[in-house]
């Protein structure tokens, strides 16, 4: 993969130091294809809208889209090696004689080439107000209109010249002019301008479809739409989630549930991702108050609900997107969710003063009713529940009132807490800030070699084959019982915090405070 990005020289001799070491420890350590590593965030706030013969390109704040009409079907997200170079975009034009893209920002240009996958950009010096080619030269390059004149960007360089005005400027079609065409938009208004929540959204840049047949429609509040023409109401091409912060995954047939939690610019809600990308199916709650929660940080499945921990109570999610919610005065000892897990058709929910499970039939009941402590990290097998707890773990057989401690766990080394469990085959594994812990068979516990060195204080683990894909708060890796972690990853390759981890046959998905990250399993493991 080709990645070229260039900066006029007053920009690069503008740039302390400091700041470009913060850049470079954003970037990613290795040039990833997209097919093996992309980044899904949120898509609902559109900059600019350009339709090619082939396809449209989309940009946000964050990254660039590719829709391909005939297929149906998205390509991307792309982003350029400065992930902040999109943020001033305000329009877009396909160049007429590559189907290339050029980007205008307030300050200067972009040209993304997407046959290569190339980026290169300039800065105009003056504020810019618009772009356009010539018809009458089309060789000469991309016309910049700025508050002190017309500037021309010349193909493959990144240093614009004074020119005069073009003779027949062709520029990005204007959402005067998308309304001017299409006075429905106007007059239904009311049912288009609203987002899942009722709140205001505007229409922020329009493009024709190259067979003329309708209007691609950038928005900021609802993505992007399509407008057919004779219709009076757009449709909306959905890529992406209602927000960055995702905060727990579940893996189901053909693809992820992704969780997202509540913030400034967006609020909680599930969204279903198919594993190629094809599809996304998001459900965010009543449209008056949303969900009555806000963080979530743990997703489980049973029968054709959604289960999600959360930090107002225990959510039930049903196919239709009604929810259920179960809290203090439903039975739960407190409403934070630390963890939880389905099994043997039972929800078992550990919360930040105790236990409790919940049967086919929805009725609570405590679980060692006695402790009232925080259980972090359950498991369960047969009629027994494990509990990692802030002293270590800890267990529960039948209908026992209190939790004990499993035998050989009675030296300090193998009592630091438990945040994470998980079985690997028939062997009980725990994770704790700094290493693994396990328990084959009727056998004597192990601890692992020390994990945190590497990654930072570990968070989150996974199964995948015959170890696990283990995260902290420096990085992500693979590790075995016994091995140290194997290609790990690092700040820029998974941005952001990580919350959750789910591997299916071909991908790990990443739960992120900046998105979903999908790595290809062939790209990453040992």
């Amino acid at each position: 993969m080709i990645r070229a990005f260039l900066l006029c020289l007053s920009a690069l001799t503008a740039c302390a130091p400091a700041v470009r070491g913060q850049r470079d420890a954003l970037r990613p350590t290795r040039d990833w294809p997209l097919a093996d590593r992309t980044l899904i965030g949120d898509f609902s706030h559109v900059t600019s809208v350009a339709a090619a013969s082939d396809r449209v390109f989309i940009t946000s704040p964050s990254a660039l889209l590719v829709w391909r009409p005939q297929f149906e079907r998205w390509e991307g997200p792309f982003q350029p090696p400065d992930p902040r170079l999109l943020a001033r975009v305000f329009a877009s034009l396909v160049d007429p004689l590559d189907n290339s893209l050029w980007m205008a920002s307030s300050t200067g240009w972009i040209h993304y080439q997407p046959d290569i996958d190339a980026w290169t950009s300039g800065s105009a010096g003056v504020p810019v107000q618009g772009i356009a080619f010539d018809l009458s030269s089309p060789l000469a390059g991309l016309f910049i209109r700025t508050t002190g004149g017309w500037l021309v960007a010349p193909r493959g360089g990144f240093i614009a010249s004074p020119s005069p005005p073009p003779a027949r400027p062709v520029g990005p079609s204007s959402v005067s002019e998308l309304l001017r065409q299409n006075p429905t938009l106007q007059a239904n208004s009311a049912r288009i301008l609203l987002d899942a929540r009722l709140r205001n959204v505007q229409y922020t840049s329009a493009a024709r479809a190259f067979d003329q047949r309708g209007w691609f429609i950038g928005t900021w509040g609802r993505g992007l739409l399509y407008l057919p023409d004779g219709a009076a109401i757009p449709e909306r091409l959905a890529f992406g989630l209602p927000g960055d912060m995702v905060g727990a995954l579940f893996a189901a047939p053909g693809g992820v549930w992704a969780a997202n939690d509540r913030t400034e610019t967006a609020d909680a809600g599930f969204t279903f991702v198919a594993s190629d990308l094809s599809a996304f199916a998001s459900v965010q709650g009543p449209a008056a108050t949303g969900f009555a929660f806000g963080q979530i940080r743990h997703l489980v499945g049973q029968g054709t609900a959604l289960w999600a921990g959360t930090d107002n109570g225990l959510a039930m999610i049903d196919p239709g997107g009604r929810s259920r919610m179960f809290d203090e005065g439903s039975g739960l000892p407190d409403g934070r969710v630390l963890s939880l897990v389905s099994r043997y058709g039972t929800i078992t929910v550990g919360t930040a003063r105790g236990i409790v499970r919940l049967d086919d039939s929805l009725r609570v009941r405590r679980v060692a009713p006695q402790y009232t402590g925080a259980a972090l990290a359950l498991a369960v097998s047969g009629d027994t529940v494990w509990v990692g707890t802030p002293q270590g773990l800890a267990l529960v057989v039948a209908d026992s009132v209190e939790l004990r401690r499993p035998a050989g766990l009675g030296t300090a080394s193998l009592q630091a807490p438990v945040i994470g469990l998980a079985w690997l085959g028939d062997t009980l594994v725990a994770l704790t800030p700094n290493q693994l812990l396990w328990r084959a068979p009727g056998g004597t516990w192990s601890l692992g070699p020390e994990l945190s060195g590497v990654l930072g204080r570990l968070r989150v683990f996974t199964a995948a084959g015959n170890g696990f894909w283990v995260a902290g708060d420096q990085g992500l890796a693979y590790a075995r019982l016994t091995s140290p972690p194997l290609r790990p990853l690092f700040a820029g390759d998974v941005p952001g915090d990580v919350f959750d981890l789910v591997a299916d046959p071909d991908y790990l998905w990443v739960a992120t405070s900046a998105g979903l990250v999908r790595f290809r399993l062939d790209a990453i493991r040992p």
